[in-house]
């Protein structure tokens, strides 16, 4: 039983590796979608065209504003700074993103396929690692814990 003990305490040791990881690759993903939103005219124009179909209000306006978000935000979670701000605002895009447009995709016969569809859009796996780092926090490679170690010396 030590022995399970033993390595259960050594891989909770590197659970800093997994949050790293889990951050990074949100982050770059929000920060790299944002920033084609905000500087390709051809990306700008098809977030504005999906927000027009799904009936969002003022559109153009909030293709700005979501493809801001995203950007800066991701940005801030790939370097672990603010990152409950991040991970809420972020969770917030992707709320809207599976009520507005993903959600409408599902075509299930019964509740159970319906689902396993649910869980297999990638807004709904994005929202859950946002939800595990919002309770985690960014982890000991942070701007976070860097600028909070400091402040309690």
């Amino acid at each position: 039983m030590s022995c399970v003990r033993i390595f259960l305490g050594e891989l909770h040791s590197w659970e800093w590796l997994g949050i790293l990881m889990a951050r990074i690759a949100v982050g770059l993903l929000f920060f790299l979608s944002g920033r084609g939103k905000l500087f390709v005219s051809e990306r700008r124009e098809q977030m504005r065209q999906t927000l027009i179909e799904a009936r969002v209000p003022f559109p153009e306006v909030n293709t700005v504003f979501v493809s801001t978000v995203e950007f800066v935000l991701g940005l801030l979670l790939i370097l672990g700074a603010l990152t409950p701000l991040a991970c809420a605002m972020l969770g917030c895009v992707m709320i809207m993103a599976i009520a507005t447009t993903a959600i409408r995709n599902i075509k299930a016969a019964s509740p159970l396929n319906w689902l396993a569809e649910f869980l297999y859009l990638p807004e709904v796996l994005y929202f859950v690692i946002l939800l595990w780092l919002f309770f985690s926090g960014p982890g000991w490679v942070s701007v976070d814990h860097l600028i909070l170690s400091h402040a309690y010396l």
